[in-house]
């Protein structure tokens, strides 16, 4: 079972670059040495897990790095290079010793020509990458995490096989010839590719945990804790948004008996970016990344789903109301498919009519709260659906904080307890005197 998350949700929360953001979440962490890295941290925020024991081995591996200090050199040159080397389609000869002094002859005599350098220069800097591997399994100390056993008997098996025992030799010696070189070129590029791939693997899932490590830290995130008792909850503290500078920051909880968050708050007030952070934060945890937040407790989910940035579909004639109406739909059907999901709305039914979205926010939210297995963010403007669904218990009303100071709005951006009374509609439209410009227009 994959974790459940659509195009909408991605964009919605930047995930991945794309025409609508200029930052992106997986740009924050993108910071590895080696392309074989970026690959492995790409197949890594493209899917998400759901079951808590692997996201915590994940986690595990983070916490072993950061504990011991331990650092991995990643020289992309050579990662690079000795890439580029094994995927070269030269004719590694067969290795023998009636032919090895042939072999020797041929080398030595391309010793000055393109292929023999890519060859040569691909070998070293195989050996080069494999030394620092044997020295990362054999330093370690401590309780190992699962996924550090692994890599350690996946390195260590492979150097302790009799095929691979005079290759440590040769990595240990000073001096290679031509002879070492062309049997070495037979080794990695016929007898011991995948294997040699496996090791490479290991290598850029290494540089993955190490880079995420070095992001998080220069980010201010922290990781989750990943609740494994199977009681379903998130506890938030310190919740940001990244692409905020100075970003104000706020706690947010969540539990069966409180599955849904209403907001209230006027325009501007930050309430958008509040749910951003949330789908953000949870998104991370599902990956086993560092969070923005101070601290995060969570049980681990099967789908998030945000509806924030909802365009108009003009190529099929849909209205924004008919979209928002078509998205409620589409999240009904999950909540039919599977538990555990975290959905989050923001200014659900704006595309209507007051009454129409009023009317539409009492059913659906009301509806929401009896789904107890999943979790809900819905933020609205319309306060009169808030005040209408004060009686039920497991909704947990907060607002964003706009006070007026010397008759002008101040937006503290923090998150209060209960529902606001602010409007700002017709403070806005006054305070660009747009009533008095219609007039003058009159005089005119």
């Amino acid at each position: 079972m994959n974790f459940d998350i659509d195009r909408q949700t991605l964009n919605d929360l930047a995930i991945f670059p794309n025409n609508n953001a200029r930052q992106s979440i997986f740009n924050l962490f993108n910071q590895t040495s080696t392309i074989g890295g970026n690959e492995v941290l790409q197949d890594m925020f493209n899917n998400p897990l759901i079951d808590p024991v692997q996201i915590k081995e994940r986690l595990e591996v983070f916490w072993y790095l950061q504990k011991h200090n331990i650092k991995i050199s990643f020289n992309r040159n050579d990662y690079d290079f000795a890439e580029f080397y094994l995927k070269k389609h030269y004719h590694a000869q067969p290795f023998s010793a009636i032919t090895r002094f042939l072999e020797k002859i041929i080398y030595a005599f391309k010793f000055n020509n393109n292929d023999y350098y890519v060859i040569q220069t691909g070998i070293e800097n195989m050996l080069s990458i494999l030394n620092g591997l044997i020295k990362f399994a054999v330093d370690l100390q401590g309780n190992l995490p699962k996924k550090i056993q692994e890599f350690r008997s996946i390195i260590l098996n492979t150097f302790q096989s009799k095929e691979f025992e005079w290759l440590k030799q040769l990595i240990n010696k000073p001096n290679r010839n031509a002879t070492d070189i062309a049997k070495a070129d037979h080794f990695f590029r016929q007898l011991a590719f995948d294997r040699v791939k496996i090791l490479l693997n290991v290598a850029y899932q290494l540089d993955v945990y190490q880079s995420v490590n070095q992001s998080g830290k220069a980010l201010g995130f922290t990781f989750p804790v990943i609740s494994e008792t199977g009681a379903t909850g998130v506890i938030i503290k310190g919740l940001f948004h990244p692409f905020i500078a100075d970003a104000k920051s706020n706690d947010i909880e969540f539990s069966p008996g409180k599955n849904v968050c209403f907001i209230t708050g006027t325009n501007m007030a930050g309430k958008s970016s509040l749910l951003k952070s949330i789908g953000i934060a949870v998104y991370l945890s599902q990956l086993g990344l560092p969070v923005p937040a101070s601290s995060m407790v969570t049980s681990a989910f099967n789908g998030l789903i945000t509806t924030i940035n909802l365009a108009d579909d003009l190529e099929q004639g849909h209205s924004h109301f008919y979209k928002e109406v078509l998205r409620v739909k589409h999240v009904a059907e999950k909540l039919n498919q599977s538990k555990s999901i975290f959905v989050i709305f923001d200014e659900l039914f704006r595309g209507t009519n007051v009454k129409d979205a009023y009317d539409a926010s009492l059913a659906i939210i009301a509806a929401f709260a009896e789904v107890k297995t999943c979790f809900f963010v819905v933020s609205t403007h319309i306060v009169e659906v808030a005040h209408e669904l004060s009686s039920i218990e497991n909704i947990n009303f907060r607002y964003m904080e706009t006070i007026f100071e010397d008759t002008n709005p101040v937006n503290s951006y923090k998150l209060k307890e209960g529902i606001t009374e602010e409007r700002l509609g017709m403070w806005i439209v006054k305070n660009e005197r747009i009533l008095e410009i219609i007039k003058d227009a009159l005089k005119s």
